[in-house]
């Protein structure tokens, strides 16, 4: 598969990425917003756990899944304006409509009023141009 195929199959994907990223941050509020269900318990041989402790646990990971999630959206950005750069304007919008917005074929055929055929030309040749910019910026 040639660098511009994996940079949007990689950019089909992050909207999954980012989403699994805010879930996680949500169950972690929930649970930094729940009563104390945590205990000063000590483990035989070990030491008392507090719950400040915890709390200051789960704060951290929120603000590490913030900060990762932050680095995958900018990623997205970045794989986004790699498409800004193609010349031809329905190149740019076959590439976005597929990889960002994930539209069907049908619908995005529908929106620029082109034929199946014209649509999977058109991503060939978006996906040739992409390569082209890439090899360039290497």
């Amino acid at each position: 598969m040639n660098k511009a195929k994996e940079l949007l199959n990689e950019l089909q994907n992050l909207d999954m990425d980012i989403q699994s990223r805010i879930d996680e941050i949500n169950e972690l509020e929930a649970g930094l917003l729940s009563s104390p269900k945590w205990t000063a318990d000590k483990i035989k041989g070990g030491q008392a756990k507090k719950v400040d402790d915890v709390y200051t646990q789960l704060i951290v990971m929120k603000e590490a899944i913030e900060q990762d999630t932050k680095e995958v959206i900018d990623r997205k950005l970045e794989l986004g304006r790699l498409i800004n750069k193609l010349k031809n304007p329905k190149h740019r919008s076959v590439l976005r409509m597929t990889y960002i917005t994930k539209l069907y074929v049908d619908d995005i055929c529908d929106k620029l009023a082109i034929s199946k055929s014209s649509y999977y030309s058109m991503r060939k040749m978006a996906i040739e141009e992409l390569s082209i910019i890439l090899e360039h910026l290497e």
